[in-house]
């Protein structure tokens, strides 16, 4: 395809970059040190639709495709983490209603969830597991109508906000069967730990989610009963297109910044640009940025053909592994443009090579998405290349 944005999707850039500029932009410090985002700041993001770009018209959305999602991803990116990872997934919770919910749970969830009322959630990773849907201990038990909760989720971003949260658990007695349940967080039964301290992303926190008998309505089940990894497998491919646009944005700070010190900084009268060690770095660089964002680009536009979620599900574990480690080059190259300076917090570079390690750790590691990959690419009917 042509890579050059149409009319639309340049609109849609234009609106993320434009609600990024202002306040959120003057707040991002604010936000890493506080570990937040304040409903004031997402809803500036609400307000300029940026929660519904590729959700249909006739739930409130703008219905732009996934390559304006990921434009917008991209902008967000650039001004702060913490931002970027709050909306991909209430955004991601979104689209799983949408692909695979009821009438009425799309009516419920989509249209509050684009106008900002709420943050949506998706718990499936636990203590002991992140990709093997056989090791989840969250069990489900039936009772009547209704379904008994109780486990542990781990690394969940957004539960301490208000909203729903779709939890994954094993039916009672299964080996495997994972049905995906919408959960009210404020519900009896469901707490959260202290939030976990990590090195990146300082604005968006992590946490454990306990589940202590909390109790689910049998019309709660999103999809159907038993497709709870098909669920999950389809969520987060498409949320692994925003996490991949999200660092794009976050590798095009970056750069950015190393040109611009290239520029600016010099040497004996005249700018450190005029080194080749630099000229060598700066071009890597490019071009690494380069290389990820038209491969997101492409991974964008096989996201809008949910038919063909087994394709997309090969192409997002080649594409985030890629991006993942490439966005820790990147920013690696980039602080050592900066030389000291790269490591002073006056100048993002800093904040850009933190975040830039949790990216091949999140969504799926790097060697993990690659056997993904590699398992279609040998097994599949599909040509990926």
């Amino acid at each position: 395809m042509d890579f050059k944005l149409n009319e639309i999707q340049e609109m849609v850039r234009n609106m993320a970059r434009q609600a990024m500029s202002g306040k959120i932009a003057q707040q991002a410090e604010q936000i890493e040190e506080e570990g937040k985002v304040s409903d004031e700041l997402f809803g500036i993001i609400a307000d300029a639709g940026l929660l519904g770009v590729c959700l249909p018209e006739e739930y409130g959305g703008i219905d732009a495709g996934h390559i304006a999602m990921a434009a917008a991803m991209e902008e967000m990116g650039k001004v702060s983490g913490g931002v970027a990872s709050t909306v991909l997934v209430s955004i991601s919770f979104l689209e799983s209603v949408k692909n695979y919910g009821t009438e009425e749970q799309k009516q419920k969830y989509i249209p509050a969830g684009i106008a900002g009322e709420f943050r949506g959630a998706f718990a499936f990773t636990e203590p002991d597991t992140g990709s093997d849907p056989k090791q989840i201990k969250t069990i489900a038990k039936k009772e009547g109508e209704y379904y008994i909760l109780n486990g542990v989720k781990r690394f969940i971003t957004n539960p301490q906000y208000n909203g729903p949260i779709i939890i994954f658990a094993k039916d009672e007695g299964t080996t495997n069967s994972i049905t995906a349940f919408l959960v009210d967080k404020g519900c009896e039964g469901y707490s959260l730990s202290t939030a976990w301290e990590l090195v990146c992303v300082h604005g968006s926190q992590v946490y454990d989610v306990f589940l202590d008998n909390v109790k689910v309505h049998e019309s709660c089940i999103l999809g159907k009963h038993g497709d709870g990894f098909e669920i999950l497998q389809g969520t987060v491919a498409h949320s692994k297109v925003l996490i991949c646009a999200n660092y794009v944005g976050v590798m095009a700070t970056a750069y950015e910044a190393a040109v611009r010190y290239a520029k600016e900084k010099t040497h004996r009268g005249a700018s450190i640009a005029k080194f080749q060690a630099i000229q060598l770095k700066i071009a890597q660089i490019a071009g690494r940025l380069q290389a990820c964002r038209l491969m997101t680009m492409n991974l964008a536009e096989e996201s809008d053909d949910h038919e063909k979620i087994n394709r997309l599900k090969a192409w997002v574990g080649m594409t985030k592994a890629f991006v993942g480690d490439e966005t820790v080059q990147v920013c690696l190259l980039c602080m050592n443009v900066l030389g000291p300076y790269g490591l002073a917090k006056e100048y993002q570079v800093e904040r850009n090579m933190r975040d830039a390690l949790l990216m091949p750790h999140v969504e799926g590691v790097s060697d993990m998405q690659r056997v993904i990959a590699a398992s279609y690419i040998l097994y599949g009917n599909d040509n990926l290349v």
